[in-house]
């Protein structure tokens, strides 16, 4: 991804427009507080900028690793050596680890970032959370590249760039350490689109390729990048791109489809990839019907609006119905709103002719698109803030916008120090609220409190809650969870899974073996739930059941620390002291640093010598 980097940073030393100045600019900066700003240098914008994305974030330093960062990076094998490298362009993500079975993703990319990160920080979650920041400027820094290339007269592209750099919206993608695939992904299709401006410039063959080669980079990173072949199609429909002005409609179709060939056709090949080593479409069974998803789109889009514009209130999951009749006021509300916003956009829009107003429509709603269907999500995880981290972009073209016409009504000094300040003040209030949104992703217990707060009739914060309550010992608490989640969702596997582990650790067996015997029923796949139902079976003094059991926990993750130790202490009870002796081997095989399955393993030894004495 770096790649995107030296080519963008090696344009500031060139200069630009806006750095063109006389004795007598000079000396007018001095008094229009407007002119200072213009007259900051390309290179003090964009140490402003990356400064200010990482002061903002600089308190994640001190978080640790949460939600599904124990199987992404604390548990996941294939991160902790460069042998692996290869395999991440040939295998999907689940192909690396049983406990991701069902993400059907091809991220390579992602995962050479993992594994980079591993070889620097190991599972030091500090080193992580420094990478995440610094990623997050180099986003920053790209967007105030563009919004100069967008605006090249305004005084306030820096302030667009200082908005995307601390608005409280990216914290989900920036504190979270799995959450970086967003900024992985933007990094490399706002490169790609720099570049792709730069080429416009000239005829440069090195800046096509090194477009194309972000491009596929953010393909790599995430599958939502295969939108910006409509961004560069619609931009060049618009005029962005071309050296020319004086070509017929015809002309500009033409040059746009040519423009736009070489990232649709390296789109083409990169399905065809994914296709192939994802072996087609997920085979899970669809949770919603095909209707009631698109009926959900509009209350989804403007979900997405509102918490871009006042992003309060933010957490990694969120209660949003689902609207099943086109005659609920969920449906034709945000429908009637939708379409007062884009006239009022396109009014905007036929009254100045500025296609900035159409690219920052195009920023929001094409990278966006591709999350709109949540028949492809999990039920209640469907919204996340992480989508908006690249649609946010054209927040900041719609500001630059605004700014430039506020600064125009707002004439004179006095209007224009005004001006400064509240823009100062708007980055710096934002900055702090960013900071304090990201305060619930330092542990699992504050961000599942807070998502159980923020969403309490969501059954993925619910159910997590009542896990991390479980793994803290706070069994009670899980249960009054999840007793009420089994009754509205008696079909959710982790609830039923948890509510089985809890009762277990209470010792009330007969529940703990009806609802891990539930879970199994409804997916067969975790490993777990094997084995802590033989354990359950072991407690009950039912010997044969309880080793059938672990033996399909062994099946299903053979490594798994504890699970051959566990099937040796049932061997051991029942009397099998040489099978026994074989799984204490195996467990310490796999886990040599397993201190239990040593004792045990001299214990039979002393046990078995005393027999043959």
């Amino acid at each position: 991804m770096l790649c995107c980097l030296p080519i963008a940073f090696g344009s500031l030393h060139t200069g630009s427009r806006l750095e063109n100045s006389s004795s007598n600019t000079e000396t007018n900066s001095l008094r229009d507080p407007a002119d200072f700003v213009a007259g900051i240098g390309t290179k003090a914008q964009t140490l402003l900028v990356a400064l200010a994305a990482i002061l903002t974030y600089l308190p994640t330093l001190r978080f640790g690793f949460v939600y599904d960062d124990d199987i992404q990076v604390l548990d996941n094998p294939a991160i902790t050596s460069w042998h692996f490298l290869p395999a991440y362009f040939l295998k999907p993500i689940a192909g690396f680890y049983p406990g991701l079975a069902s993400a059907h993703y091809y991220r390579p990319l992602f995962f050479i970032w993992l594994r980079l990160n591993y070889f620097l920080w190991h599972k030091q979650a500090w080193g992580w959370h420094l990478t995440n920041i610094l990623l997050h400027a180099a986003v920053s820094i790209l967007v105030l590249l563009v919004l100069r290339k967008y605006f090249p007269g305004s005084k306030w592209a820096l302030f667009g760039a200082l908005i995307f750099a601390v608005h409280p919206v990216h914290a989900e993608t920036v504190a979270w350490v799995s959450g970086c695939t967003d900024s992985l992904m933007a990094l490399g299709l706002l490169g790609s689109f720099y570049l792709w401006l730069k080429s416009g410039e000239s005829s440069s063959s090195l800046l096509k390729l090194g477009s194309l080669l972000c491009f596929l980079l953010a393909l790599l990173s995430k599958e939502t990048a295969i939108v910006f072949s409509a961004i560069v199609f619609l931009h060049a429909l618009s005029g962005f791109g071309r050296r020319s002005s004086d070509l017929t409609k015809l002309q500009t179709v033409r040059s746009a489809i040519l423009q736009t060939l070489p990232y649709a056709a390296l789109s083409a090949l990169y399905l065809a990839a994914r296709w192939q080593i994802l072996r087609g479409l997920p085979d899970e069974a669809p949770w919603i019907h095909v209707s009631h998803a698109l009926f959900t789109v509009p209350s989804l889009i403007l979900f997405y609006v509102f918490h871009l514009i006042w992003p309060q209130s933010l957490s990694f999951a969120y209660d949003l119905p689902v609207v099943a009749r086109v005659t609920e006021p969920r449906f034709w509300l945000p429908v009637l709103f939708l379409a007062i916003l884009f006239s009022g956009f396109m009014v905007w829009y036929r009254k100045v002719r500025n296609p900035n107003i159409l690219a920052g429509m195009q920023w929001f709603l094409l990278p966006l698109a591709p999350v709109l269907y949540i028949g492809v999500f999990h039920r209640d995880d469907f919204a996340h803030d992480r989508y908006l981290y690249l649609p946010s972009f054209a927040l900041s073209i719609l500001i630059v916008m605004l700014a430039d016409y506020v600064s125009k009504l707002a004439r004179g000094l006095q209007g224009q120090r005004v001006a400064i300040s509240l823009a100062g003040a708007l980055i710096a209030g934002l900055g702090l609220f960013a900071s304090i949104q990201a305060r619930p992703w330092e542990n699992n217990l504050l961000l599942y409190t807070n998502a159980f707060h923020m969403a309490p009739q969501n059954a993925l914060a619910r159910n997590n809650l009542a896990s991390e309550y479980a793994g803290r010992g706070r069994y009670l608490e899980a249960i009054e969870i999840l007793k009420p989640l089994l009754k509205e969702h008696p079909d959710l596997w982790l609830a039923n899974y948890n509510f089985g582990y809890a009762n277990y650790k209470l010792g009330n067996l007969s529940l703990a073996e009806e609802f891990l015997q539930r879970s199994i029923a409804i997916d067969a796949a975790n490993a777990d739930q094997y084995v802590y139902l033989g354990t359950t079976y072991f407690k009950q003094n039912r010997l044969q059941e309880a080793a059938r059991q672990i033996q399909e926990g062994i099946a299903r993750r053979p490594d798994q620390i504890g699970y051959h130790f566990a099937l040796g202490i049932v061997y051991l009870k029942m009397n099998q002291l040489a099978t026994a002796r074989e799984e204490m081997q195996k467990e310490l095989q796999f886990h040599p640093e397993n201190s239990a399955a040593r004792e045990q393993l001299k214990a039979i030894d002393k046990q078995m010598a005393e027999f043959f004495h």
